[in-house]
């Protein structure tokens, strides 16, 4: 059991938008010439320009022009290739799709002046038990897949990602696919897969105590350290348990900000 006060936050996608929503002003911003051009005149799964030709061409710096890749890639207008460059996506997520990442770690940890890294530590499958049932809405017996990320800032511990669903949401080479990858965005996935969108996070909010690490099984330095833990529960454009998340981080090495729009 995890003592610690408790703040609940409800955030749900319902803003229409053509674009990115403040994507377009602020790449307007950055540049005399509007950035979302070259969006619009791309073909789906063009490779885009590099940083350097990029911060070139709008005349601004490769740290704006890194900026602006990273928010169109949270928001699915292009997909980043380790090795091979920026393309455009074939069909941009829009709409219902702009939850489909929980939270981008390596940014965040990024923006506390620390070098981020990620170590995928596998899948594991389990049945439902208790918990998962009642969260999912399925029998006890059925299966569950989790994936355990762990994330470090200047190789000190960061955060451990727990990420959680029903099996038979994949079929049999969705499966193979998903475990033969390295691909942290377990929500796109998802989405590509089976046509489920993530439109709204259920986050509890607690702290962790140094009681609670033992079944964490991740490299903690610092055994009486508390560690922000954040419990989740992501639903579907149709209001059904979608992903189930465990979060644990430890805030020296990351910050949160929890941002409202009134529209």
């Amino acid at each position: 059991m995890i003592a610690s006060k408790q703040l609940s936050a409800s955030c749900a996608s319902n803003i229409s938008v053509s674009f990115p929503c403040g994507i377009g002003s602020f790449l307007q911003s950055t540049s005399s010439v509007p950035f979302e051009l070259l969006l619009r005149n791309a073909e789906p799964g063009e490779r885009l320009p590099s940083e350097p030709a990029l911060a070139k061409r709008f005349d601004v710096s490769r740290t704006t022009i890194r900026e602006v890749m990273s928010q169109l890639e949270t928001e699915g207008f292009v997909q980043r290739r380790q090795g091979s460059g920026t393309y455009v996506r074939h069909q941009p997520l829009l709409e219902d799709e702009s939850l489909l990442h929980f939270v981008d770690f390596p940014t965040l940890i990024s923006k506390q002046g620390h070098t981020p890294a990620m170590r995928q530590l596998g899948f594991v499958q389990q049945r439902a038990g208790a918990f998962f049932s009642t969260r999912f809405h399925i029998g006890e017996e059925d299966r569950i897949l989790t994936r355990r990320c762990l994330y470090t800032a200047d190789e000190h511990f960061c955060v451990l990602a727990e990420d959680s669903f029903p099996l038979a949401f994949l079929s049999k080479g969705q499966r193979v696919q998903l475990l033969g990858s390295n691909n942290t965005d377990l929500r796109l996935f998802l989405f590509l897969a089976t046509g489920r969108a993530a439109c709204q996070d259920e986050t509890t909010i607690s702290v962790a105590q140094p009681e609670d690490y033992p079944f964490l099984e991740s490299p903690l330095e610092d055994k009486q350290h508390p560690l922000l833990f954040l419990s989740s529960m992501c639903l579907d454009n149709h209001n059904e348990p979608f992903i189930s998340s465990q979060i644990y981080s430890d805030t020296d090495y990351i910050k949160y900000q929890l941002n409202r729009r009134i529209v």
